[in-house]
């Protein structure tokens, strides 16, 4: 099958002269870094026979990448173009004549680009010099069309190319190669369970092994998760469903600490409900899956076990201790919120009231304080009006005396007979 990797580039010229002018990596079964090129709504170079040329520029055909760039609205946008690699498997192409299958390829990757990206420039080229010899397709695209309008983000996704790639193989596939072409996405569907997956790390075999051993120790979910985490593993749930989730903190390489955590199983669908992937442990470790172990372990019990009925009131009198003793822990976590809260609305209130406390406090000493300055300056303002009718009474009569003077002298010189006492 053809796998798809798609990738933003900031720069067009450093993918381009990557493809096109850098002699070949592995030449096992070429010496050639190009096999096929071709391009869309841009100019390349031709042989004097009118052929496209497998030794391209990538200057050239990066300046022609840029004048769409210089009509886009932000010129300075952060990525350029998005480079897409497609690698055929030895099913599809075995490389024993490179020559026509590269063609193709080529063929099949233009009518592909022709059908969903043709308002873009584009430029393809076919290669076979990788490490695993395998043929492939660099497909470059600039993210902003001939317009100066930019392509729409979600075109590049990695799901949605390899969905409509694939539908396009199974319609054109055998035209141009004369074979069939078969998808095996669809034989990757119909795994459901995550039971033979394998583990990313060692970590995940050793907590299947730690679950399984504490799973047949125990009887209910409570002394389950009681048991994991004197083990150091967590559960959490999440969502409307309540899945499980395993954490763990081990120390790396380095010693430190670090987190681990895995979801006891998830499966990722599409609206027609197909399966498109599956994580996680297995069905065997989510809640539902330990319950039915557990009943399952019961009724093998039973069943080896002569049922008396001194048996069967053995069994209820232990599922009540087990309901009752799950009761009691839920009632005793109850009461210790409930004593928390109430410890924590009690220090909230001696908060207030101390707060309460300091501001009439504060209140008081500046009262005090503003007492004293407010009396001495009454004190001032009776001074200052006593000072002002003392000097007041001192003018009156000092106005008067002379004019009293004035009065005699003037008798005097006049002989007159009002004269006045001598003050």
């Amino acid at each position: 099958m053809a796998i798809l990797n798609s990738t933003a580039c900031k720069s067009s010229y450093g993918r381009l002269t990557y493809i096109f002018n850098q002699s070949a990596h592995n030449t096992s079964k070429t010496n050639h870094r190009v096999l096929a090129c071709s391009g869309t709504n841009i100019n390349m170079l031709h042989t004097p026979n009118g052929h496209l040329s497998t030794l391209q520029s990538g200057a050239y055909l990066e300046k022609q990448f840029h004048q769409s760039l210089k009509r886009a609205y932000n010129p300075k946008r952060k990525y350029q173009a998005q480079s897409i690699i497609i690698s055929f498997s030895s099913e599809e192409f075995d490389t024993s004549d490179l020559k026509r299958q590269a063609t193709q390829a080529m063929q099949l990757v233009q009518g592909y680009v022709h059908q969903h990206f043709s308002d873009a420039q584009s430029v393809s080229c076919v290669q076979c010099d990788g490490d695993g010899g395998k043929l492939h397709v660099h497909l470059l695209i600039n993210t902003v069309k001939t317009n100066g309008k930019t392509v729409p983000t979600n075109r590049f996704s990695v799901y949605r190319m390899r969905r409509d790639f694939n539908k396009y193989l199974e319609r054109n596939f055998q035209l141009v190669t004369g074979r069939r072409w078969s998808n095996s996405f669809n034989k990757a569907s119909t795994r459901k369970d995550a039971k033979t997956i394998t583990t990313r790390s060692s970590w995940e075999e050793q907590l299947k092994q730690t679950i399984n051993q504490v799973k047949q120790e125990v009887r209910n979910v409570v002394d389950f998760i009681n048991r994991l985490s004197t083990k150091g593993i967590q559960i959490k749930e999440r969502g409307k469903k309540k899945q499980w989730t395993y954490t763990q903190i081990i120390p790396d390489k380095n010693g430190k600490p670090k987190l681990h955590r895995v979801r006891a199983y998830y499966q990722r669908k599409d609206k027609a409900g197909h399966v498109l992937s599956t994580r996680g442990l297995g069905q065997a470790y989510t809640r539902q899956g330990l319950d039915n172990y557990w009943r399952q372990q019961l009724e093998k019990e039973q069943e080896i076990t002569p049922v008396k009925s001194h048996y069967r009131k053995e069994v209820k009198t232990n599922d009540r201790k087990d309901v009752q003793t799950e009761r009691e822990e839920l009632i005793k976590i109850r009461t210790l919120a409930r004593d928390a809260q109430a410890a924590a609305n009690q220090r909230q209130r001696r908060i207030q009231l101390n707060l309460q406390k300091s501001r009439s406090a504060d209140a008081e000493e500046r009262k005090q304080r503003t007492q004293p300055q407010t009396g001495s300056a009454t004190s001032r303002r009776r001074d200052q009006s006593r000072s002002k009718s003392i000097s007041k009474q001192q003018r009156y009569a000092e106005t008067t005396q002379r004019r009293v003077k004035k009065q005699q002298e003037r008798a005097k010189r006049t002989n007159g007979k009002d004269v006045g006492p001598d003050l």
